[in-house]
């Protein structure tokens, strides 16, 4: 299957469902392209992992970079609905110990409004 994104806006989160296999190459641009779009339009963004069937360690690292450009630009990037193969890599590389983690959308919507400095 190959690597999608596609977006909505809720309540002044981007929201970026990834589907497919996020590898080295095609994948792991893609998110970075779509996660830099999102965060130049000042909203915070929420990575949908609901319909991501594999990530290699590039995929893992491009996540990363993002939270860290977030960051960087004073906004917040969180993660939604990994599925069990994504949240065992998240926790055997201690990377849940740096995203907030949702399973639930409205409940990370909500969670950037409180997050606002």
């Amino acid at each position: 299957m190959a690597f999608t994104i596609t977006n909505h806006h809720a309540e002044g989160v981007q929201v970026l469902a990834l589907t497919g296999r996020l590898v080295l190459g095609d994948g792991t641009g893609a998110l970075r392209a779509a996660v830099d779009r999102a965060l130049s339009g000042g909203e915070g963004v929420l990575l949908d992992l609901g319909g991501l069937t594999y990530m290699d360690s590039a995929g893992l690292g491009e996540m990363v970079g993002a939270h860290a450009s977030a960051s960087t630009k004073g906004q917040k990037l969180k993660l939604l609905r990994p599925q069990p193969r994504i949240g065992s890599m998240l926790q055997i590389t201690k990377l849940y110990t740096t995203f907030e983690v949702f399973q639930e959308e409205a409940a990370a919507v909500a969670s950037f409004a409180g997050s606002a400095e």
